[in-house]
């Protein structure tokens, strides 16, 4: 099985996660933000020269649960609006402050922070808070806003640096946050991903050999 992109230690399949990984290396660790399972749906592609503004396997949990059930240590974002999966170690919140999250505006509180399901042992690291705040906000990125969920590559890092030795797995790489981030950190890393335009963009943005400590997914 021939990689899509293949580089200093960074591979990006493209495909279904399903098919694909039972003939992947070995991996030690998947850190991924999958669909969450909410149906998500904006005119967001307008914004992004008519990236999809749906996200593929959405309608359920079956990807997330599919990527816990892989049975390595993982780090997987979620929502609290799905059912929680079962037996997590604990849980991440990312805090994204003050000036996201819309929501129901006749609820006075906003829905600005997302949550970091991990599972499996092998975390380490120096014992911190698990709230983690940063903005999402796309500040500095110089292919700019590449996906309706963008993760900042800030915070891939700061869960890649606990995660377990060996190669980061994302079964969902989406515009490559999770595999630039562990670029970043000088770990191996491999990716699958569904739709070749983002197969793409994730490379194009591993091939930036400069990067920004506030760049965006």
């Amino acid at each position: 099985m021939k990689p899509y992109y293949d580089e200093a230690g960074i591979q990006i399949y493209h495909g279904d996660c399903r098919e694909i990984l039972p003939g992947l290396p070995q991996v030690d660790a998947v850190v991924t933000d999958p669909p969450y399972g909410i149906a998500y749906e904006s005119g967001w592609s307008k914004e992004t020269r008519g990236h999809a503004a749906k996200i593929a396997g959405d309608h359920d949990t079956s990807l997330r649960d599919f990527a816990i059930d892989i049975g390595l240590p993982t780090a997987s974002f979620a929502t609290w609006r799905c059912t929680p999966p079962r037996r997590p170690a604990g849980c991440l919140i990312w805090d994204k402050g003050e000036n996201v999250g819309m929501g129901d505006l006749s609820f006075p509180w906003k829905p600005n922070f997302e949550v970091v399901w991990i599972f499996g042992d092998g975390w380490a690291g120096r014992r911190t808070t698990s709230v983690l705040r940063g903005s999402a906000q796309v500040t500095t990125s110089q292919m700019g806003r590449l996906h309706p969920h963008q993760k900042p590559v800030w915070l891939l890092r700061t869960i890649i640096n606990k995660a377990p030795s060996g190669t980061i797995l994302d079964p969902f790489v989406g515009s490559g946050a999770t595999l630039r981030a562990a670029k970043d950190l000088g770990r191996n890393a491999i990716g699958i991903e569904l739709d070749e335009r983002y197969c793409e963009i994730a490379a194009k943005r591993l091939s930036q050999e400069a990067f920004d400590f506030r760049s965006s997914r």
